[in-house]
This record gives C-alpha cells, sequence and structure tokens, in this order.
C-alpha cells in the first residue's frame, strides 16, 4: 500500500515541542496544498491535537517522499534549526501506518486509553482534508475503515465504559449510592478546580441543584453563577448540610470543616436518607469517622484515585480486545486491497455479457412481435439471469485467486482481458466526493 504516516505525538515529543508543531486549524488546508506540492504527494490529511501533530499520506513509494513530506511541515511552519534539532517524528508504512491509524482512531494511542474526543477530531480533521481535496480514493478508504473500527471497539468491548478521571470517578461513585441523580442537590464547598469539575460532571448526570459556600462570599457567588445554582454563607454551611445529598469539600483548612457531630444532625434532621461525601482536600476537610454515621458515605481523594486505577486496568484488559477486532479489520482491509487490481477486469467483464445478453434481448423482442408486459419481463429474467450464473463463477476465482496470491490474479485477469478482448485501460479510482465502505 502507498501509505505513509509522519507522526510526533506524547509518547516521545516533549510539549514544548509539540506546540511548536502544532497547525492552526485555519492553516491546515494551506498545508495539505504546500505538502503536495513538497513531497510530489498523492493525497494528504493533517491531524493536528494538543497530544499529537501527524501527517497521513499516499505517495508512489512513501519510503522516498517522507523526508520531504517532514522537511515541508518543518519549513510550512518556519521551525528555526535549533527547535528541529529536539523534533523526533517516528514513520510508518504500508500496514504498520495503517494500524497505526486505527489505533490512533480508536484511542487504543490516546494519553487516557477510551477517551472518546480523538474519533470526533479525526472526524473533523478529515473532512477539512476533503474539502481541500487533500483525499482521494486511498484515504478515504482508509479513514471510512478506521472511522468503522472505532465504532466497532467502542460498541464491542468496554474500553469507555469506566472513569478514568477523578471527577468522572465521583459521578460513578454516586450513581452507586443513589439509584437516581435526577432530583439530588450538591453541596460545594470550597471553589477548587478538581471539585469544581466534579460538580460540572455530576450537574450533567442529573443532578437537579447546587448549592456553594467559601469563606470568601463572592468566589461562592461566582462559582454559583457559573453552574445557575445559589450562593450559602459560611457560617450558615450547617443549616444547609440538611438539603444536601452529595458534599464535595476542596478548601486549603488545616483541619476538619465537617465533623461527626455536624453529620449526625444533619442525618436526623434528613431522616437518614443517604448522604454522599467526597473530600478532595489535601489535607482532608472531612472527618473520616463521619463514616460510621448510618447512610453517610465518605470518599477521599485516594479512594476516588483506588477507583481510577481500578478502572484502568479495566480499561487496559478492554483494550486488547480492541485490539483483536482492528487486526480483523486490517485483515478485512488486506482482502479489499489484494481485489483492487482485478476489479477493472470484473467490471468490463460484466459490461460485455451484459452488453451482450441486452443485444440478444433486442434481437429477440423484434423477432417475437408484441408480447405482454409479464412475457417481457420473464424474458429479460431469462436471458439477464443466464448473464449472471456465467459470470458469478469467473468473478468469485478471480477475488479469490487476488486475495490467495496476487501474481495468481493478475495472470487470471490478463487471461480474461485476452479471451474476451477486454478494455485494458486504467480505472480511474479516485472519487470527487466522500465515499463509504459496504
Amino acid at each position: 500500500m502507498k501509505l505513509g504516516v509522519l507522526s510526533s505525538n506524547y509518547k516521545h515529543t516533549a510539549v514544548e515541542i509539540r506546540e511548536k508543531l502544532a497547525v492552526p486549524e485555519n492553516q491546515v488546508k494551506d498545508l495539505i496544498a504546500y505538502l503536495k506540492r513538497a513531497g510530489d504527494l498523492g493525497e494528504v490529511m493533517v491531524l493536528s491535537t494538543c497530544n499529537r501533530v501527524e501527517i497521513y499520506f499516499q505517495a508512489e513509494n512513501p519510503i522516498k517522499a517522507i523526508d520531504k513530506v517532514e522537511q515541508g511541515l518543518f519549513d510550512f511552519l518556519a521551525l528555526e534549526e535549533s527547535i528541529e534539532i529536539g523534533v523526533h517524528m517516528s514513520r510508518a508504512f504500508g500496514r504498520d501506518a495503517l494500524e497505526h491509524i486505527f489505533r490512533v482512531t480508536s484511542s487504543l494511542e490516546s494519553m487516557v486509553v477510551g477517551e472518546p474526543q480523538i474519533t470526533g477530531q479525526i472526524k473533523d480533521f478529515f473532512h477539512l482534508s476533503v474539502e481541500a481535496g487533500g483525499c482521494g480514493f486511498l484515504l478515504n478508504q482508509v479513514f471510512n475503515r478506521a472511522l468503522l473500527t472505532a465504532k466497532r471497539v467502542r460498541n464491542e468491548t468496554a474500553i469507555a465504559k469506566f472513569a478514568v478521571s477523578i471527577s468522572f470517578a465521583a459521578v460513578e461513585l454516586a450513581k452507586r449510592i443513589f439509584d437516581d441523580l435526577s432530583d439530588k442537590t450538591i453541596l460545594i464547598i470550597g471553589a477548587g478546580e478538581m471539585a469544581e469539575l466534579a460538580v460540572a460532571n455530576l450537574l450533567k448526570a442529573g443532578c437537579s441543584h447546587l448549592l456553594v459556600t467559601n469563606r470568601t462570599f463572592s468566589r461562592a457567588v461566582s462559582l454559583a453563577e457559573k453552574f445557575n445554582g445559589s450562593a450559602v454563607r459560611f457560617e450558615q454551611m450547617d443549616k444547609n448540610l440538611e438539603a444536601a445529598d452529595i458534599v464535595i469539600s476542596s478548601t486549603g483548612a488545616k483541619s476538619f470543616i465537617l465533623s461527626r457531630p455536624m453529620i449526625d444532625g444533619a442525618m436526623k434532621r434528613r431522616k437518614q436518607r443517604p448522604m454522599f461525601l467526597i473530600d478532595i482536600a489535601v489535607p482532608r476537610d472531612i472527618d473520616p469517622e463521619i463514616n460510621d454515621v448510618s447512610s453517610a458515605f465518605v470518599y477521599d481523594i485516594d479512594d476516588l484515585q483506588n477507583v481510577v486505577d481500578s478502572n484502568m486496568k479495566v480499561r487496559e484488559l478492554e483494550a486488547e480486545k480492541a485490539q483483536v477486532i482492528i487486526e480483523e479489520e486490517l485483515d478485512s482491509v488486506d482482502n479489499w486491497r489484494a481485489t483492487l487490481d482485478v476489479v477493472p477486469t470484473i467490471k468490463n467483464l460484466r459490461d460485455e455479457v451484459l452488453g451482450l445478453a441486452q443485444l440478444e434481448f433486442d434481437k429477440a423482442m423484434a423477432q417475437m412481435g408484441e408480447l405482454t408486459g409479464k412475457q417481457e419481463r420473464t424474458l429479460r429474467a431469462a436471458v439477464n439471469g443466464l448473464a449472471y450464473k456465467i459470470l458469478h463463477q469467473p468473478t468469485v476465482m478471480l477475488k479469490q485467486a487476488a486475495k490467495d496470491s496476487n501474481h495468481k490474479g493478475q495472470e487470471y485477469s490478463a487471461m480474461l482481458n485476452e479471451l474476451f478482448d477486454l478494455k485494458t485501460e486504467e480505472q480511474e479510482h479516485t472519487p470527487n466526493k466522500v465515499i463509504k465502505l459496504q
């Protein structure tokens, strides 16, 4: 396959270098045109995210072309020599390049395995490249298949079903405690970034209301307005505990802010309805003895990290299943690619046989005089049915020969071309728009 990949990503390139390589979205189309000229490439697609900058391309000889592609990228970005020295871009060709694309699209190469953002980013840059005239027959097929593979990975594995961030872990634990989050109220104590993320995800998960308290009341007001919640004065926090189903605390206090007596009183007023307390502060804000209070559940940062670590192990196991899917899809592409050389012969043979069938049908119609509609349909079905039966076996044999041995497929194709005096001109494969694999 005339496919090459040039990649700089978080695994082997420092962020300060990736920043220099990043391609602004409004320059992607210009870069594609520039690389096509500089590298004498047939097709080009560019991907630029915070974790990777990659160039996917088609060339007659991608191994020879890749140096020009890399230098073309540096020239387009006007990188200085001192920066170029620190740049490391990995290279892959043929099936290795295809596997890399499938793994990237399926998020197996992401910093957080299973994250969904990369698939959407691939789609966006794919369409940008199509609009720029960068994607022709090969990259069209490759990325449609890559996106189908990513869909299979997401549907057939649990790679994205387990939380791998502290904020999502809080949501996962909340769902274990409460059957339904739609009517639950959150009380956030402090205004830490991690607590804010947890709040955002809990609200997305269905929690209906937010209360915010902070020693500096203005900060509480600001955060409450951001999430359409209500600010509570810090000295009135105890009175508002009764309403809180989920408490998230993230302050810089030197000692516990929530004590067991405070929660004992709140739980009595709540009539022992469950309360979920998340302590994201270090030092801790919530007295761990509160776990002994009936229906009160306290989790600190280590508990949440344990959930994340456990889920990461699950994702790693699911990634192995995803790799099996990728191998299946790579084999499918190999089979498709093996038949490409014989497709023109199959098409020309089909046109030839069906053309002869049409001629014989027209002759028969002229000799038989006027027929009923049913008789005409019966005759047409008989003629076409015979033509398709004649075509079936050579078509199957030609495709199978191409899959088993490209040399054998070419021999069969040449023989059919000679026997039936078929056209041998090279077929134009490049579509004008995005196509989808069957």
